[in-house]
């Protein structure tokens, strides 16, 4: 019998096709508040066009998913509806808030075990089993369809150059084992540009050290304001921004008017060597007691570039990316060179920090 699809075109992929179960995943209100979380979170400051969502980039996961599993029958079909439902918990403004709160994925499988969503996927599948694909590989692995459509779609409305990703080599060339999927000799070189590619976007794009500033000042407003966890679950941007403007602190009005109006504070310490945690935790408090909200530290995890651990077919064995490639040796080996940490302060107040902090690190 033929299966009715529904066409969304897409300015990645071309035609994006949805199933009717899809289209009925689609159209919950879980899977609708994904249009009001921007992709990038507060991105847009430095790059005007970067104010695509969580909603077309799930789409664009579900597609890449699709297209992979046609060419590996044996993969769950599950695995394809968890790709396209992968992002679901996301907060406002995505990963931004996750300074606070539990990680997204967190939320994903809370929003499918008590929303409208969970009640779609039980119509056709165990929503236990549906919740352990959403860790298959195909979703969330070394190389997975995740990471292949938000490389690409993210360079693409930021207008970086550096999301040049072969994704028709690279899905034509990956092989499901039963337990993993493994990139052909023949992808190699498309893998390897995933990474360069990577690694590129993260200190250009993904930790800028403008979207770090207004990311840190959102975080301490949200902090400020009390939000909970149990509010956050199902808010969308608009929900939370007009929280914030009608709060009765005004320190939160002060923090969402200045990154509305991109009057963002500015670096006093911008530096790539590591502190200790008693440290951290000490420098933190000294700030908090002595500028309130008009001075942030931000200490970010390092990144890790999962590509590098890739199982890849190389002169008729199973190897890691990184064994096979050199340049992906050397970018893991020079991954840290990228990673800094931050103090920043609102702008009349940058010496005196400066002073405070200089004081503190000697």
């Amino acid at each position: 019998m033929a299966v009715n699809m529904k066409l969304v075109h897409d300015p990645i992929h071309g035609g994006i096709e949805l199933d009717d179960f899809a289209v009925k995943l689609v159209d919950t209100p879980e899977f609708q508040r994904l249009r009001r979380i921007t992709q990038l979170g507060l991105a847009f400051l430095v790059y005007p066009s970067a104010r695509h969502t969580r909603f077309e980039h799930s789409l664009g996961t579900f597609h890449i998913a699709r297209l992979i599993r046609e060419r590996n029958p044996e993969i769950d079909e599950e695995a394809v509806y968890a790709a396209l439902l992968h992002d679901l918990g996301h907060y406002p403004f995505s990963h931004t808030l996750e300074c606070l709160f539990p990680r997204h994925e967190e939320n994903t499988r809370f929003l499918i075990r008590h929303g409208e969503i969970g009640d779609v996927l039980m119509e056709r599948f165990s929503l236990g089993e549906f919740l352990g694909l959403l860790k298959h590989p195909l979703v969330s692995g070394d190389i997975d369809a995740d990471r292949m459509d938000y490389l690409v779609r993210d360079a693409y409305y930021t207008g970086v150059a550096y999301g040049l990703v072969d994704l028709e080599r690279l899905i034509r060339n990956l092989r499901w084992d039963g337990e993993r999927l493994i990139l052909g000799e023949k992808g190699i070189m498309a893998g390897q540009n995933l990474l360069i590619s990577r690694s590129m976007m993260y200190p250009t794009v993904y930790q800028h050290h403008t979207v770090r500033i207004a990311s840190a000042m959102l975080c301490k407003a949200v902090e400020l304001e009390g939000v909970e966890l149990g509010e956050l679950r199902k808010m969308d941007e608009v929900d939370l921004v007009a929280r914030l403007r009608a709060s009765e602190r005004r320190e939160v009005r002060e923090l969402i008017g200045a990154i509305e109006n991109r009057r963002l504070y500015k670096r006093v310490v911008w530096s790539g060597k590591e502190l200790d945690e008693e440290t951290i935790g000490e420098l933190r408090k000294e700030l908090e007691s002595e500028f309130g909200h008009l001075a942030l530290l931000d200490y970010p995890e390092k990144p890790r570039f999962e590509e590098r651990n890739a199982f890849v077919e190389f002169n008729g064995e199973i190897k890691r990316l990184s064994e096979v490639s050199p340049v992906v040796r050397a970018l893991v080996e020079a991954k840290e060179s990228n990673w800094r940490w931050g103090v920043y302060a609102r702008g009349d107040l940058v010496e005196k920090v400066r002073m405070f902090v200089s004081k503190r690190l000697k």
